[in-house]
């Protein structure tokens, strides 16, 4: 085993222990992933301008082999903050599905992600199904609005596109019966 310093994109820049120790996970990433429900889109977003941010991209994408870092106490407790950091912003059932003794930040990460992105068709069937059977029922405009618009984006990230005609149709079909005139205006303009 070689005992390399790790290469930083910003070789100036070493994230401090202190600073990443005292982030409030849930002010950052104010979502929680669960498979049954349309978060990951929003939860990967925030982790990953997270890591960006404080330069904890090294302990995600591979650049770096936990197993050589291991001698690194400031390298592995900011390793197992960025772990606990995963198991306090998903649910419980997933906590359960990804948890195991001796992994890294790198290895949780790929674990959940692959969750989303890896069963893709069983995925794409799941959110299709949430996409058109959206409506807004006793929700808010700006509440039921964003519902279709955060499954069209994890769709998205499965490669399954959803253009803007047919994210507008399912808007204005699943509106309320209060808003029905918008809704026949809206899908006049997008006809135009």
């Amino acid at each position: 085993m070689s005992s390399t310093a790790p290469t930083y994109s910003n070789p100036f820049v070493w994230p401090d222990t202190a600073d990443i120790c005292d982030i409030n996970i849930h002010e950052r990433v104010p979502v929680v992933l669960d498979v049954t429900d349309s978060t990951y889109f929003a939860w990967k977003t925030y982790f990953s301008l997270l890591f960006r941010k404080n330069n904890l991209v090294d302990h995600v994408d591979c650049t770096v082999d936990s197993r050589i870092m291991v001698g690194d106490s400031e390298w592995t407790a900011i390793d197992a903050m960025l772990i606990r950091w995963f198991f306090t912003t998903i649910s419980k059932d997933l906590f359960h599905t990804v948890v195991s003794d001796g992994d890294d930040a790198r290895a949780v990460w790929v674990k959940l992600n692959g969750l989303f992105t890896d069963n893709k068709l069983q995925r794409c069937v799941f959110l299709q199904q949430n996409f058109f059977d959206c409506h807004q029922d006793d929700q808010s405009i700006d509440d039921y609005c964003r519902r279709p618009k955060t499954l069209a984006d994890e769709l998205r990230d499965i490669g399954a596109k959803v253009d803007d005609d047919l994210l507008l149709s399912r808007l204005t079909s699943g509106l309320n019966e209060d808003f029905g005139n918008a809704a026949s205006n809206l899908s006049l303009m997008s006809a135009g």
